[in-house]
């Protein structure tokens, strides 16, 4: 019985913390299906292809504020569905941000990034859309970012 209820406990106790792990940080590891993607932003031409590996993939670490994962705090998340919200702490800044979409297919990320300038709140306001494209090319290298024009990017994945 004893040994019975010490393999029970070693067999649960990880699925427990790999379940609360994942819910307590479902902003900060978004991550997209593997293959090529398209980002486009609403407010800028410069739309880009990423080829992705769902295994590295951070989508607001690769897509909105490089060091994310390293120099903010997440302030409050939330989940809905297919939708999240987030507010975060970052330097000299505070980033909010909604995200809706199945990382399978497409998605919508739209933040509001506040900032003091000059004695004066600015919000900068980013809104990108994300969608699938299938299999990545041959030459283009996971993490890799192909630029509207076809300038190439080197992999984002490089410390992962």
């Amino acid at each position: 019985m004893k040994r019975s209820a010490t393999l029970f406990l070693m067999t649960i106790l990880p699925l427990c913390a790999a379940t609360f792990a994942s819910a307590a940080e479902p902003v900060q590891r978004l991550q997209r299906a593997t293959g090529l993607w398209r980002v486009m932003p609403a407010t800028s031409p410069f739309s880009w292809e990423i080829c992705v590996d769902q295994q590295y993939d951070r989508l607001i670490e690769d897509d909105l504020w490089s060091d994310f994962e390293q120099e903010c705090q997440i302030a409050s998340q939330s989940r809905q569905g297919d939708s999240y919200h987030f507010q975060s702490s970052c330097p000299g800044a505070m980033l909010a941000g909604s995200f809706k979409g199945d990382l399978a297919k497409a998605y919508t990320l739209i933040a509001d990034t506040t900032m003091e300038l000059n004695g004066k709140t600015e919000v900068q306001r980013t809104e990108l859309t994300g969608v699938f494209l299938g299999a990545c090319p041959a030459g283009l290298t996971p993490g890799a970012k192909k630029m509207r024009g076809g300038m190439v990017m080197k992999s984002l994945y490089i410390n992962r």
